[in-house]
């Protein structure tokens, strides 16, 4: 989902006032710190929605920085899941369906994207049923947090870039 947010033509002046050589860092801090409101939010959301199964959907809330093809940087929030939880996330091994075994990350939520947008039942011998329409309805905590929380996010990298700027004034 992308969104656009709106506020942010004052800071973009202030943000001339920084020596070269800080804007990268300083915006990577603003925006960093925008994120963390709209982190918690969600997080709050989520936990208010009762999605809290194992509490790993809850922990694996998080900003991301990825840098696009054509090379600007973006962030993205979301829940990390399946192989980008990291080398030291708790795995065990099971035995697939084709006889193999295979390392599996313990507690991994990958059924966020379910929650979030909401998805088509199977039921219990693994097929669709034809006629049969389930759908679990979604409980979105992701884009509410940023519809929420937008105005604060702003306010947090107002916050960061006039703390970058004191700092660079030698105050």
């Amino acid at each position: 989902m992308t969104a656009r947010i709106d506020g942010l033509a004052p800071l973009r002046q202030s943000f001339g006032q920084i020596r070269d050589d800080m804007k990268t860092r300083t915006s990577r801090l603003m925006v960093a710190a925008a994120g963390g409101v709209l982190r918690k939010e969600a997080r709050s959301l989520a936990q208010a929605q009762n999605l809290r199964l194992t509490g790993s959907l809850l922990k694996n809330i998080v900003i991301k920085r990825e840098k696009t093809q054509d090379g600007f940087t973006q962030y993205n929030l979301g829940v990390r899941h399946g192989r980008h939880m990291g080398r030291n996330a708790p795995r065990q091994l099971v035995v697939g369906k084709s006889g193999r075994v295979q390392s599996v990350v313990m507690n991994d939520p990958f059924y966020w994207w379910f929650l979030e947008k909401g998805r088509n039942v199977y039921h219990g011998d693994g097929k669709r049923r034809r006629g049969v329409r389930n759908r679990v309805e979604a409980t979105p905590f992701i884009a509410p947090a940023l519809q929420n929380k937008q105005a604060e996010a702003v306010e947090a990298m107002a916050t960061r870039l006039a703390a970058a700027i004191r700092k660079a004034n030698g105050a």
